[in-house]
């Protein structure tokens, strides 16, 4: 038997199925006689072996992507102090809304809050539209700062899937061109 016809039986080899053909006396007789398939079947089979060993990740998920899941969640108490920003921004409004007056002086601290407007000069409070300015160019950075974040995540992350590929490039081809050799 010819190397190319044994070639046509590699399935039935590999998976060491029963009633391979007629010819399974023939082909056991080849690989013992030819090194070079018989190589090639110990190759395939191995690889097989591989593949059923591989356990599937999920999609993009490196594993610098979950290192940095790992230490976000080592550092939670990030997530505190943003909570306490926002709790803060909201505290600030409401103090801005109730015409709130806050003092230091060589006593201490004068804090004095209305929520009726009192007699007293306009120009030394902020309008309700500039308040609302104020909170819309703070709302807009704070939106600004997430997005770009958020873009320097995504593009590491496509750094890193992309390294990836490459690795998994550089170690397929060498296989390849031995392969290709072998016939």
């Amino acid at each position: 038997m010819r190397c190319d016809e044994i070639h046509e039986h590699w399935v039935d080899l590999i998976y060491d199925e029963g009633g391979t053909a007629p010819a399974n006396d023939e082909i056991r007789d080849h690989l013992r006689t030819c090194p070079a398939c018989r190589d090639e079947l110990e190759e395939l089979t191995r690889t097989r072996k591989y593949l059923q060993a591989w356990k599937d990740e999920s999609p993009l998920r490196s594993v610098a992507v979950a290192r940095q899941e790992s230490l976000l969640r080592r550092k939670s108490g990030w997530r505190y102090v943003r909570y306490g920003a926002v709790a803060a921004m909201a505290l600030i409004c409401f103090l801005a809304l109730a015409n709130t007056e806050i003092r230091l002086n060589e006593s201490g601290f004068s804090f004095t809050t209305s929520l009726f407007s009192r007699n007293a000069r306009e120009s030394e409070y902020y309008t309700k539209g500039e308040i609302r300015e104020l909170m819309k160019r703070a709302l807009d950075d704070s939106e600004s700062r997430v997005n770009e974040s958020n873009y320097l995540m995504m593009q590491k992350m496509l750094d890193t899937v992309e390294q990836e590929r490459w690795m998994d490039l550089r170690f397929v081809r060498p296989q390849r061109s031995q392969n290709n050799n072998r016939n």
